[in-house]
């Protein structure tokens, strides 16, 4: 496999990061993951306007302009021979080497590593459990990919050793958050309902898609707050990321969810908006 390293294409398993790396070391950056098909990257302005919100945010310069970044992606495409599939492509930022500590330092030299894969290009549908592991809305990361993802894999470990296949995280409230790689959508009647970003739901590129599909759809939409009532009064829910677009639920803490039509209409509409572009 082949990876964009600082402007450099490097076999994946041969870049070096240096020891010094506060994304190594610290955690100290995020990553965007993008779906490609054939070559072509969905929804590819969406997520460079995240990135470019998401570096601002954390005062991490792109050292790069967009049209290079871009460049990259084919780069990386082409050299995984990731041309004729659905691939993940991961494009990860952290704010470079530094002195030992938690201050950043002055003179910030960032690095940029994108990375490909290829992935389904349509999941099962999926049985999910609600986890012992707290979202923290309040916290800064809560709005951000960051690097630092280790309540989200706890959270994972602990939906998977329970054979299901995400995790649904609480905030600190009790409300429904979010999945740990997923945000959650449920269908009352012909009204669709997500978390609020508030609660600690991620800005996902794919979780805006699907609450403007569903409006073109005809279905009423709110970002509010869930309590952990609405997984016994759904009539359908499903998950939404960037590479599985649209993955029904038909089993949330071990009661079945009677319905996936909505899912499959969005998933079909969001496969079909790709196939335009």
């Amino acid at each position: 496999m082949i990876a964009w390293y600082n402007g450099d294409l490097l076999p994946l398993g041969g870049i070096a990061i240096p020891a010094t790396d506060r994304g190594f070391l610290l955690g100290d950056g995020f990553y965007e993951t993008i779906a490609c098909n054939n070559g072509v990257p969905v929804r590819y302005d969406a997520h460079m306007a995240r990135l470019l919100k998401t570096a601002d945010y954390m005062k991490i310069p792109l050292p790069y302009s967009l049209d290079e970044i871009g460049a990259a992606i084919n780069d990386v495409l082409v050299g995984c021979q990731l041309m004729k599939c659905r691939a993940a492509l991961r494009l990860t930022l952290t704010r470079g080497s530094g002195p030992r500590g938690l201050l950043a330092p002055l003179d910030i030299n960032p690095t940029v590593m994108i990375s490909a894969a290829e992935v389904p290009n349509q999941y099962a549908s999926a049985k999910i459990k609600t986890v012992s592991v707290v979202r923290n809305e309040h916290n800064p990361s809560a709005k951000i990919k960051s690097l630092c993802y280790i309540d989200n894999i706890f959270a994972f470990e602990e939906a998977h050793a329970e054979g299901c296949d995400e995790a649904l995280m609480l905030n600190t409230k009790g409300n429904i958050a979010e999945g740990s790689i997923s945000n959650i959508f449920f269908i009352k009647g012909n009204c669709l309902l997500c978390p609020a970003i508030e609660e600690g739901a991620l800005p996902g590129t794919m979780r805006q898609a699907v609450l403007e599909k569903a409006t073109a759809l005809g279905l009423s939409t709110q970002e509010t707050s869930l309590s952990p009532e609405v997984l016994l009064t759904c009539d359908e829910a499903f998950l939404t990321n960037s590479l599985m677009r649209v993955r029904p639920i038909h089993e949330i803490d071990g009661r079945q969810i009677p319905s996936q039509a909505w899912g499959d209409k969005l998933l079909t509409a969001l496969i079909k908006d790709e196939d335009l572009i």
